[in-house]
């Protein structure tokens, strides 16, 4: 009777606003830091900041898999991609979220260059597809996200993303739309093995969200990663164990209310 009552209010949310902040998934990093990531440098930045693409340090290709509050039918894949050259990085991403009666795909890519010594920033374009029966007759939508990441100094690096600008619509109905997400984020780097976090997000259709995060490396191929934040209430914490050119990530966030949602990675780098 729980589980049936937890598919029922998480689906009659995604039905009410389409594209749903509690079930959002932009990789096990991010999922490690309960959501906060505008200052995070991996190929997930594709996902939540294209200006922190260009930061990464070769090209690399990663999947990974997240399942909100162990229910198979609101499970997300993604795959994301990041391509180094000469005068920037290009970013690739598909992520495949829902089961046979309601899907969302989404495919992106992106540029990311920099824009100054110590300023990067980029642009995304999106096409969302959503296939839920009669109720959207297969929509599909166009977005565009863009970002900026900066080093202040040695120690504090900040970055901005802003998600959907253009308020892209999904229907006339109710005035849906692919959600509009800004974060901002800044990063104090005690040392090489010691970063502390902390920023703010706002998505136009939910209150002002507070999050703040911790990463630690402990050994050379260990990093741990945990976070809290509000609206939604969310702990979490995730481990990556670096395996010569290939990492494994997992996270996990804890919900007041709903419970576990796990997030696994695979991380390749062509170093």
């Amino acid at each position: 009777m729980k589980l049936y009552s937890i598919t029922l209010f998480i689906s009659c949310f995604i039905v009410q606003f389409g594209f749903c902040q509690l079930i959002e998934s932009n990789g096990p990093n991010s999922t490690a830091m309960a959501g906060l990531n505008a200052n995070n440098i991996d190929v997930w930045a594709i996902n939540y900041n294209i200006g922190q693409l260009e930061n990464i340090e070769a090209n690399t290709i990663g999947i990974s898999f997240y399942q909100p509050f162990l229910l198979n039918d609101f499970s997300t894949a993604n795959f994301v991609a990041a391509i180094k050259t000469a005068k920037g990085v290009f970013g690739l991403n598909y992520a495949n979220y829902g089961n046979e009666f309601y899907q969302i795909n989404t495919t992106g890519m992106g540029y990311s260059m920099k824009l100054g010594e110590n300023l990067s920033g980029g642009i995304k374009l999106n096409y969302h597809h959503i296939n839920a029966g009669d109720f959207y007759n297969n929509k599909s939508i166009v977005s565009t996200d863009f970002g900026l990441a900066a080093n202040l100094t040695n120690e504090l690096h900040i970055g901005l993303s802003v998600l959907n600008p253009t308020f892209s619509k999904i229907d006339d109905y109710a005035n849906e739309r692919v959600p509009t997400i800004m974060q901002f984020a800044a990063g104090y780097h005690f040392s090489d093995d010691l970063i502390l976090q902390a920023g703010v997000k706002k998505d136009m259709s939910y209150p002002l969200s507070f999050m703040t995060g911790i990463q630690y490396q402990p050994t050379e191929k260990v990093s741990i990663r945990g976070g809290i934040g509000t609206n939604p209430s969310l702990a979490s914490l995730g481990i990556n164990v670096q395996l010569n050119k290939l990492r494994l990530v997992f996270a996990t966030q804890i919900h007041q209310i709903l419970g576990w949602s796990p997030d696994f990675g695979i991380v390749y780098q062509f170093k």
